[in-house]
């Protein structure tokens, strides 16, 4: 038999459940790993596919269809795939972050572990923009590909800033797709309404209030590519408020997600929030 374990009087007891707390490293990495598995799995290889090939096969239909090559090219790959495309996309991949681990009932299991709710949720959300831009980045550089393969004129000019930009907008869209998805389980239904009536309308009113429009500040990022304030009329004017709002948005809508998971409690055999 094993001797008992002696205990010094005034030495403290361990604590159930705190032996063990992971650091926000070891946390990421686990998260990372957990959508690395479930996104590059052989059974995801069709999605994967179907969110790189259709932009640039389309493109290359517009080209080949087009009678402006340039115009219908950076028309297609700015107000089509980036201000449009770019999204709905974030819309239906952020939109399920928290819920679609509610239908796979594995939302209780994951905050069992040692970790605020709020550490959760936006360690999961970096996760998966990490992985959300490496497939943008693949379906940037074949659109770009297209482009250049055809011979439209100011396509690696333009390439280090749509690259940049695109990556903001899957932050920003990405940040506030998460937001709707925790307001509501119908967040398709919300963030159509949301673009209809803040990106379509109120993006095209000639005052302050357009400000509330993130593809208005992509817009005036955009102007600064010489080939595209030659065809669009875009300007630069509000090409410093835009730095600042892109980035400040996303943090907001990623604090009022936090805030909204921690205060309100999910089930794992329903969606109601207590």
């Amino acid at each position: 038999m094993s001797a008992p374990a002696v205990t010094h009087r005034g030495s403290p007891s361990p604590t159930p459940g705190a032996a063990f707390r992971p650091t926000v490293l070891a946390t990421l990495s686990g998260l990372w790993l957990l959508t690395w598995k479930s996104r590059f799995s052989f059974r995801q290889w069709p999605a994967i596919a179907g969110a790189i090939l259709p932009a640039s096969l389309l493109a290359l239909l517009v080209l080949r269809t087009g009678t402006n090559e340039a115009y219908d090219y950076f028309y297609w790959l700015t107000t089509a795939y980036l201000l449009l495309g770019v999204p709905l996309y974030c819309l239906a991949v952020f939109g399920g972050l928290v819920r679609d681990e509610l239908q796979s009932n594995t939302l209780s299991f994951l905050m069992t572990r040692p970790m605020s709710r709020a550490r959760f949720l936006l360690l999961r959300f970096v996760c998966q923009l990490a992985w959300v831009q490496v497939v943008g980045l693949a379906a940037g550089l074949l659109l770009l590909g297209t482009g250049f393969g055809c011979g439209v004129p100011g396509v690696a000019r333009f390439a280090g800033l749509f690259l940049s930009l695109q990556a903001v907008a899957l932050a920003v869209f990405g940040a506030l797709a998460n937001l709707f998805g925790l307001v509501h389980r119908r967040y398709l239904v919300l963030g159509t309404i949301y673009g209809l009536v803040v990106e379509v309308g109120i993006g095209q009113i000639p005052t302050n209030i357009n400000t509330l429009a993130m593809t208005r500040h992509l817009r005036s990022l955009l102007a600064y590519d010489h080939e595209l304030a030659r065809i669009f009329p875009w300007t630069t004017e509000a090409a410093g408020t835009a730095l600042l709002v892109l980035p400040a948005a996303a943090l907001v809508f990623l604090a009022l997600s936090a805030a909204l998971f921690t205060l309100r409690e999910y089930t794992a055999t329903g969606e109601t929030m207590q």
